[in-house]
């Protein structure tokens, strides 16, 4: 069954963070994930414009070839590619949805970034393997006074961020993460072990 918290211990603040406790781990989401109006619309128009698109690509063909000047089937098979593409990547973008959250999977071993749209139906946009991760840290924005949670991978890139909220929720989450990531000392006390003596 899935649980629903609001992870904040002020009582004087608003929760900015959601987690959902799941049997193979957690999500991490905003906590205020009402539809906006903008948001509708514009998944709305996007769709729209993808179907306007499509519709178009191919009801060119229904044309009588004597309206083109030169080379009319040429001229018509690169219309057709043109706007079957970005219909159709105007489609994709609108069934993505523009709702983020985070998915932290033990069973999988893998942190997923996942975007939803008001259906509820979730596109995956990037994956990071848990044993990739050698840290979890906390940040303070300078600007907002929001934390970050960030994890940094062996191979050195920048840090990614999980989650951004009050630093009570920020706590919260990095203390849930420790227990997901092998430290680094864990880490190189078992390489260790299995390197076999000289």
């Amino acid at each position: 069954m899935n649980a629903f918290s609001e992870i904040t211990s002020n009582d004087d603040q608003d929760p900015l963070l959601e987690m959902i406790e799941m049997p193979w781990g957690f999500r991490l989401r905003p906590a205020d994930m009402k539809e906006k109006a903008t948001d509708l619309i514009v998944e709305w128009g996007l769709t729209l414009l993808g179907v306007s698109l499509l519709l178009c690509a191919f009801a060119q063909w229904l044309l009588p070839g004597s309206l083109y000047v030169g080379n009319t089937l040429v001229v018509k098979l690169v219309l057709t590619c043109v706007l079957g593409m970005l219909g159709g990547l105007a489609i994709s973008v609108s069934a993505r949805g523009f709702r983020p959250e985070v998915q932290v999977d033990r069973t999988r071993q893998e942190i997923r970034f996942v975007s939803r749209n008001p259906r509820g139906r979730g596109q995956i946009l990037a994956t990071v393997d848990i044993e990739s991760i050698i840290g979890v840290g906390i940040t303070r924005s300078l600007t907002t006074g929001d934390c970050h949670c960030l994890i940094y991978l062996i191979d050195g890139q920048k840090p990614l961020r999980i989650a951004t909220g009050t630093e009570a929720e920020i706590r919260i989450i990095r203390e849930k993460m420790d227990d997901y990531v092998t430290p680094a000392h864990e880490r190189l006390a078992a390489k260790m072990a299995a390197k076999p003596a000289a």
